[in-house]
């Protein structure tokens, strides 16, 4: 049986601050004697039974299954067709079901118009065919293969790391490597160059966006392998003896970028993505009548002014400036 709580003459618990307060001033001995009849923690616990038990036991299930039930529901909402990330998604997927098609019908135009040009060019002149092959080839219009080289550049591998650092640092190849080896490849004398597949031509861009390297807009990733038709052995030594061979040699020393070279007998560089196409129409025939007898009236009043020696308005427009320009001599002058 639980013992009543015993209280100071003033009715304050035995362990209340006042109560305390006034034995250690009344009598600083029997404070030890009120430390005695503190109840213990034991005393003021609920009872262990198996009623407790069995309670606490259903509580943890029920709580258990509650947490259950809310992360099932919200996963189910994450997975749900009107998730933002899940539309996100979908319109990936869509985009690029339709570039497929896109390209796909893109390929079947252009094959419907080589076949109509081999059939214009078979009415026609023979060096007409050859003016056109030699033409598409500068341009990168059309497919080329042959022997030639490929240097594949790839990322260094990590490199010792710093005390206190868990990594070591990746050196990665750049827009300014591809530049200068494409650069390099050229002036070695190869006929056609592309970069992971990506054609290039006198028009093709080599860039960098955040980590990722684009040529002509297309995100490439490492490694990079540039393939070069020509002569291998010409190719390999115009590259060495070159600056370009000196830069490559210093990237693979210095930051450990890895570079290798490799021949082959039947490379293959595709064909240059086809541009944007403009529309142009042939004039009417009263259009043209109209420009050309305007062509000829002025050709004619030309004629006019340069027989007429004595006309003072053509030597005038042929010694003085008009108005609105400076002399040759000025102007040099003013630039100076």
């Amino acid at each position: 049986m639980r013992e009543p709580r015993r209280s100071t003459p003033h009715g304050e618990t035995p362990y209340s601050p006042s109560s305390l307060l006034r034995a250690l001033t009344a009598n600083p001995y029997d404070v030890d004697a009120l430390r005695r009849h503190e109840p213990t923690p034991a005393e003021d616990t609920p009872p262990d039974n198996r009623i407790t038990r069995t309670v606490t036991v259903l509580l943890a299930l029920v709580l258990g299954f509650t947490v259950a039930v809310a992360v099932t529901e919200l996963r189910r909402d994450a997975a749900a067709e009107d998730n933002p990330r899940a539309l996100l998604e979908q319109e990936v997927l869509d985009a690029r079901a339709e570039i497929e098609e896109l390209e796909a019908r893109q390929e079947t135009l252009d094959g419907e118009i080589a076949d109509a040009q081999a059939v214009v060019l078979d009415g026609a002149d023979a060096n007409d065919a050859e003016h056109l092959q030699a033409e598409e080839g500068l341009s990168a219009a059309s497919s080329l293969e042959g022997t030639g080289v490929v240097l594949s550049l790839q990322d260094s591998v990590p490199l010792p790391a710093s005390p206190g650092v868990a990594e070591g640092t990746v050196n990665r190849v750049t827009d300014g490597d591809l530049q200068i080896a494409v650069n390099a490849l050229w002036a070695a004398g190869a006929e056609a160059i592309s970069i992971n597949g990506q054609r290039l031509s006198a028009t093709s861009a080599i860039r960098t966006a955040g980590s990722a390297v684009l040529v002509d807009f297309r995100p490439l990733s490492p490694p990079y392998e540039v393939t070069a038709l020509g002569d291998p052995q010409a190719l390999r030594e115009g590259v060495d003896a070159g600056e370009g061979g000196e830069y490559l040699s210093d990237l693979s020393s210095r930051f450990g970028i890895r570079a290798s070279w490799t021949t082959g007998e039947e490379l293959m560089v595709p064909a240059r993505a086809i541009g944007s196409l403009r529309e142009a129409s042939a004039p009417s025939a009263e259009a043209t009548k109209d420009s050309e007898d305007s062509e000829d009236s002025e050709d004619s009043e030309d004629s006019e002014d340069s027989e007429n020696p004595e006309n003072p308005e053509s030597s005038k427009n042929s010694t003085e400036p008009t108005a609105g320009t400076v002399p040759e001599d000025e102007a040099r002058k003013d630039t100076e």
